[in-house]
């Protein structure tokens, strides 16, 4: 009996020591999958990184293509002239000489009296794209192209690559890069020829923050667009005012308040691009005209050699110099515009900007001129 206790008992012995090898070995494996598992988890953290430092380094190289980059804008206001027969409206309903613009007005208020329009605002700020205005006759709607940065195809990041796509204003967006609304002027002088409608003195932007070099330069590159849609008699019932259509008869002018304004550091960053840029001296600006690409970076640059002229085109802008020069002609009535404001992207000015942003101030004057009663008075 005692020998096969002792049996017993020395198998039993082999069992356990068995069975902890087994467990030995089992813990070990766990402890290597999870060391595996861990360092699976620091490679993708490592990939990551390297990937985020990447996006850093593709949203840091031309402010065009920045969603880093923004201008906030604190006021915005609209105002004619008094007592001169011109009042302006945001519905076509309440006239006067002064109207306020801002995200509350266009985006909340605005469609309880105009329920069908299109309003834009920049909430995140006001970050670049590009424009030649209209290209349709019939469509009071800008051609805006944005991008979503610059790729590189190699590690090296010595040539980035850019792609643009063609924005919609099909609806109400509080979210946008752009400000754009509808504008409805009131000719109220019984003329009986059109007078000429002008930006005043005082039109323009001011920076609301300190102000730095860097975002100096941003703001030389904003630009407002006038779309003239069409004009209806003084009588005509609100529906058909607010609902005023181009017939293949609307145009646009764009406006360039600092067209001559060049910071030293814009002047320093264009001369990388072999640009000689000048402050005092106006440099044309080379929008997109058609979505596209991939185009090279240095091969979209304002001033470029190689610009395709089949996605680039001069852009036709006015400045303070042309305010003797009619914006257009509006006749004794009701006259439907369409406004933008916007950060010109191929402009000079934005090139590698890196600043954080900015508040701005915005006034856009008008005038009109009394041509009907100089004329038959």
């Amino acid at each position: 009996m005692k020998k096969q206790n002792t049996t017993t008992s020395k198998t039993v012995g082999k069992k356990k020591s068995n069975s902890n090898s087994v467990k030995k070995k089992q813990t070990k494996n766990k402890t290597k999958k999870v060391e595996k598992t861990r360092e699976k988890k620091n490679i993708y953290l490592i990939l990551f990184s390297i990937f985020m430092l990447g996006v850093l380094l593709i949203f840091s190289a031309y402010a065009w293509f920045s969603t880093a980059l923004n201008v906030q804008v604190r006021t915005f206001n609209m105002v004619v002239t008094k007592n001169s027969g011109l009042t302006i409206s945001l519905d076509g309903i309440n006239f006067d000489s002064y109207v306020d613009i801002s995200k509350v007005i266009l985006i909340d208020e605005l469609k309880n009296t105009y329920p069908n329009n299109r309003s834009q605002w920049a909430s995140n700020g006001l970050i670049p794209v590009s424009s030649p205005g209209i290209t349709n006759p019939n469509s009071c709607f800008f051609d805006i192209y944005s991008s979503n940065g610059v790729m590189y195809k190699n590690r090296n990041k010595d040539r980035g690559y850019v792609t643009t796509i063609l924005d919609h204003e099909n609806y109400i967006r509080q979210f946008n890069y752009i400000i754009a609304f509808d504008l409805f002027l009131k000719n109220d002088s019984g003329s009986p020829v059109s007078d000429n409608l002008y930006l005043d003195d005082g039109t323009g932007l001011t920076l609301e923050s300190e102000e730095d070099e860097e975002m100096s330069g941003l703001i030389n590159s904003v630009r407002f667009g006038f779309v003239k849609v069409g004009s209806v008699p003084m009588d005509t019932d609100v529906e058909t005012i607010q609902n005023i259509q181009c017939n293949n008869d609307c145009r646009s002018i764009i406006y360039e308040p600092n067209d001559t304004s060049h910071t030293d550091l814009s002047i320093e960053r264009a001369r990388k691009y072999g640009i000689n840029l000048v402050d005092g001296q106006t440099f044309p600006t080379y929008s997109y005209i058609r979505a596209g690409g991939p185009f090279l970076l240095s091969d979209t640059v304002s001033g470029s050699a190689n610009l395709d002229p089949n996605y680039f085109a001069l852009q036709q802008t006015i400045s303070n110099r042309d305010f003797d020069t009619p914006l257009f002609q509006i006749p004794d009535g009701i006259t439907k515009m369409r406004v933008y404001v916007w950060i010109e992207g191929q402009d000079i000015d934005s090139l590698e900007t890196n600043s954080e942003g900015s508040e701005v101030a915005i006034s856009i004057n008008l005038v009109k001129d009394t041509v009907g009663y100089t004329t038959f008075n």
